[in-house]
């Protein structure tokens, strides 16, 4: 890396900062008109409102980075067409691609830590907030609750789990029902009065178990025990007590394993699998707005903030509108999953592509 690199880069990331502070500015300010009367109304207390968006921030600032990249390359580009010093740099040999590289390896860079975020910081952050938003404004119980009623969580395996009551401290249940399925079709069914997790082990007493053909409904086996244990279920409370939360707000593998317990019961992932490529095709729209943004920044020698904010905003409306169009196909399942997800990033990658080869070099 060169003197000159650093000097593009440095342009790039002084116009990045404050794209991502300014949209995050609108975001929270736009929110925080539209939600003001609820929270005046629950009485929230300002510290909380205060909580609440810093725990808001991950899903804000992974929303916008995109646009916040695309603006940002048309005005580091734009101030050094409009300074001629893109001219200079042709004029000593500089061709235009190794000129756009320092900007397609932070591209690179910033798709990259958008997918740890999103996998370390963004769920964890979302949960807290989805607490507060349970205990202010939805008229919930504090997270930290100890009983939980009717309880019922998908488990791993094929198998759902269902409790009357759990205690979270005990880590024990009462009346519980365990079914198992296996392509759609119940296999096994346990009704035990109480399960309880000890020393790493599911331990039920007073129950029965039945098992079921997968060619039919009758039962094939009946017991009854008085204490069996189930070392072969990896399931901890924790897992039982997780919420189930859009599929936006969970990381790529909490959303993988989700989708794999919804095929194991029978269900239909192909909402999830959609949001589930999305996570990774997502990201990338980072780095190929960098490669359309350039050389349209390039080709503008008297481009002005105002027109590089239009053309920004042109730009993504017209993505957001591939994007949601393709992502309802791939819901609904008209199209594969990864068609559905990877279609923008390739529309992105070739119109980039093509506005870069016709560029003078």
């Amino acid at each position: 890396m060169n003197r000159l690199d650093r000097y593009v880069m440095g342009r790039f990331m002084f116009s990045l900062v404050w794209s991502l502070i300014g949209f995050w500015t609108i975001y929270l300010i736009v929110h925080l008109v539209e939600h003001l009367d609820k929270f005046i109304d629950k009485g929230v207390p300002a510290k909380f409102v205060a909580l609440y968006y810093y725990y808001y921030t991950p899903f804000i600032l992974i929303l916008v980075i995109p646009v916040a990249v695309l603006l940002a390359t048309l005005f580091s580009i734009g101030f050094l067409s409009r300074r001629n010093e893109l001219l200079a740099m042709r004029a000593a040999g500089i061709s235009l691609f190794r000129t756009a590289m320092p900007l397609l390896f932070l591209g690179l860079v910033i798709t990259g830590i958008v997918m740890v975020a999103g996998e370390t910081i963004y769920p964890r952050m979302e949960q807290r907030r989805t607490d507060l938003t349970d205990q202010f404004l939805s008229g919930g119980s504090k997270p930290s609750r100890v009983i939980y009623q009717a309880l019922f969580s998908p488990g791993m395996e094929g198998r759902i789990f269902y409790f009357k009551s759990f205690n979270s401290l005990q880590q024990s249940g009462t009346d519980v029902t365990v079914q198992t399925f296996d392509q759609g079709r119940m296999t096994e069914l346990l009704e035990m009065k109480s399960l309880r997790f000890e020393d790493s082990v599911w331990v039920g007493t007073s129950g029965q178990r039945r098992l079921f053909e997968t060619t039919g409904d009758s039962a094939t086996h009946y017991e009854t025990f008085e204490s069996r244990e189930f070392r072969q279920w990896r399931e901890l409370p924790t897992d039982l007590m997780r919420k189930w939360v859009e599929p936006e707000r969970t990381g790529y593998f909490d959303l993988k394993a989700a989708i794999a317990r919804i095929r194991a019961t029978g269900g239909d992932p192909t909402f999830q699998e959609t949001e589930l490529v999305l996570k990774i095709a997502y990201p990338f729209l980072n780095f190929l707005v960098v490669l359309i943004g350039f050389p349209i920044a390039a080709r503008a020698r008297h481009s002005g903030t105002a027109l590089n904010f239009g053309i920004a905003m042109m730009i993504t409306f017209a993505l957001r509108v591939v994007i949601e169009v393709f992502r309802s196909f791939g819901h609904n399942g008209d199209i594969p999953a990864w068609v559905a997800a990877w279609t923008p990033d390739i529309v992105c990658f070739v119109v980039g592509s093509l506005i870069l080869l016709k560029s003078r070099k």
